[in-house]
């Protein structure tokens, strides 16, 4: 894991958005998402996530780690540890899968569209393959972040299939 979490700090270097912790807060949090939160840091600006300085807890089983550009809180369910939208939209299965995931994603805008790995983007509907290559990393990070009917990986993904995003 070592190795993905430098590459991700390398990608995104100076976005990566380093917080403080709480007390109260951290007592709640694993290991690892304190060391996501406060050592490696949570790329901001990247799809519409927005991560501030304030993590705090919604609720007893809720903690708000940052916004979306609409305002929408973005949620870590402390009982399943996932990370969701206030509007119960799915994101990811864990603090470290979202980094990871985002990684991913920017990756594709970043260097394999700009690269033209397979063709230009919006000719000969290249953009399918750009999206079946999302899927294929994504589907590398978490099996089954594509089967909730709910989540925002799914219709970002059609997104990019149909030549809608980009």
């Amino acid at each position: 894991m070592t190795d993905i979490l430098n590459k991700v700090k390398f990608h995104f270097h100076s976005i990566l958005k380093k917080r403080e912790i709480d007390t109260r807060i951290s007592q709640k949090l694993t290991d690892e998402e304190i060391l996501i939160i406060s050592q490696v840091g949570l790329p901001n600006g990247i799809l519409d996530f927005q991560f501030t300085d304030d993590i705090y807890a919604l609720s007893e089983s809720e903690i708000v780690i940052g916004k979306t550009l609409s305002n929408c809180n973005l949620i870590l369910d402390l009982e399943s540890r996932k990370i969701k939208r206030e509007d119960q939209l799915f994101i990811s299965k864990s603090l470290t899968n979202l980094i990871f995931q985002l990684y991913t994603y920017d990756r594709l805008w970043t260097n394999e569209i700009p690269q033209q790995k397979f063709g230009h983007y919006r000719e000969d509907s290249n953009h399918k393959k750009y999206a079946n290559f999302l899927e294929t990393e994504l589907l590398k990070i978490d099996k089954d972040i594509l089967k909730s009917d709910n989540g925002l990986w799914v219709s970002l993904i059609e997104d990019i299939e149909f030549g809608i995003v980009g």
